[in-house]
């Protein structure tokens, strides 16, 4: 992966607080408050009233959302690494994608709160999102992992990284520029620009783990996966630039096995239905089915350009989806992986993060900025919805319950946190159904 400089603002001086919250304390069925009514933020009433889902004030601009829209799609540069091999076989890579009907109305507008405000530091990087319930949502600030309840629009701190305070939750590390998040159940666990691992358990004020996992120079970790195999117990994986996936046990953090590559490795993904295989992407177009026991190859998946810095496995364990910086998602079925199944294209930019539902139902695409793309998986993906937005997207993500999915925006004036509820869920209850 290409490296950046960074340049972040000091971070937040929040509490840190209990963080749990309880689903079955709240009503499923969410009013609006008093507490709609602020600046910061926007409701489905207002949108319905004519308001922009952002609060972006467009009848004070100079220029129409449509033109702007225009000029973006028009100027957008999408960056690229091999681009002589994308630019000469661009005319087969669109006759390849798939033809989809869009308009489909999957999830719809719930809130948009500009209180929650995501910083990217890596602009290659973008799983800086997770929700732990339809209410609880982990981001990060500057160097800090912040909580936000959807309910009680409170953000408290989870991990101080600065490096700079008493309070900083890894001082043996010093400064940890948080460069990914992953959070399951209650582990919070922070990736680092210098191979930095940090772990939370949410239970706990100490860290359960603060380490490097790598003495290289270019160590980045760039990803993190917390999984349970169903041999029992939870798995940390982490994907890192020194070209290694690292498998540790959470129960003693030791390192469990290691798989080494030729290049720089992106993200990595263990199968849902089989303990030993994991899914590999990075600073090459072929992405790699391992064998986690034995370290060796199980297939390679050949199709797109570019490097690829997403991937994904649908709760079955068959389908795989790989995302890449030839802005395009390849669908695969490992069961026969000599050809991918579909190809999926974005509007603008490379594909940079990618998110199944829990269900199965929905597959979520995230462009680098502006456009998040969802796909109906039971229509063999024929059918999407578009969210069409202004800002860098820092995460996708959909509650554990899939009735909920959350998009973060980094932006210097819009930063925000948008929520759509599922369609079909909220006419069931409209109707009693649930």
């Amino acid at each position: 992966m290409a490296e950046q400089d960074v340049d972040i603002a000091a971070f937040s001086d929040d509490e840190v607080v209990d963080l749990t919250v309880d689903d079955e304390d709240w009503d499923d069925i969410e009013d609006f408050s008093d507490l709609e009514q602020d600046l910061e933020e926007t409701t489905a009433e207002d949108s319905r009233r004519g308001k922009d889902m952002q609060g972006i004030p467009w009848d004070r601009m100079q220029f129409s959302r449509e033109h702007y829209r225009d000029t973006r799609l028009e100027d957008y540069r999408n960056y690229l690494n091999l681009k002589d091999e994308v630019d000469a076989h661009q005319e087969e890579l669109v006759q390849e994608c798939l033809s989809v009907q869009k308009g489909g109305k999957f999830f719809d507008f719930y809130r948009n709160s500009r209180s929650v405000k995501s910083t990217i530091v890596h602009f290659q990087l973008r799983n800086l999102l997770w929700a732990t319930s339809k209410h609880d949502l982990y981001f990060m600030h500057d160097h800090c992992v912040k909580h936000w309840n959807s309910l009680t629009r409170q953000t408290a701190e989870v991990m101080d990284l600065s490096g700079g305070s008493s309070r900083s939750f890894a001082p043996g590390l010093g400064r940890v520029v948080v460069s990914t998040l992953c959070v399951q159940d209650n582990l919070v666990a922070a990736g680092g620009f210098n191979g930095d691992l940090v772990i939370r358990n949410t239970s706990q004020q100490e860290p359960v783990c603060s380490m490097r996992v790598t003495t290289n120079d270019n160590g980045i970790t760039n990803a993190i996966e917390i999984f349970h195999p169903r041999t029992g117990g939870t798995r940390i994986m982490t994907a890192n630039n020194d070209q290694m996936v690292r498998l540790y046990d959470a129960a003693h953090f030791q390192v469990i096995s290691g798989l080494h590559y030729d290049w720089a490795v992106n993200f990595a993904a263990a199968c849902p239905s089989n303990d030993s295989l994991v899914a590999v992407v990075g600073d090459d177009p072929v992405a790699q089915l391992t064998d986690l026991k034995t370290g060796k190859p199980a297939a390679a998946l050949k199709g797109h350009l570019d490097y690829s810095f997403a991937a994904a496995w649908h709760p079955d364990g068959n389908l795989l989806a790989t995302g890449n910086q030839d802005t395009t998602t390849r669908i695969w079925d490992i069961r026969q992986p000599g050809k991918s199944l579909a190809v999926l294209s974005g509007r603008m930019g490379a594909v940079r993060s990618l998110r199944f539902s829990s269900d199965g139902r929905f597959l979520a695409m995230a462009e680098p900025a502006d456009f998040v793309h969802v796909f109906d998986v039971k229509a063999g993906f024929h059918r999407s919805q578009e969210i069409d937005m202004f800002g860098e997207i820092s995460g996708v993500c959909f509650s554990p319950q899939a009735d909920k999915f959350f998009v973060g925006i980094a932006d210097a004036t819009y930063s925000s946190l948008l929520q759509f509820n599922c369609h079909e869920h909220q006419s069931l209850q409209q109707h009693g159904s649930l």
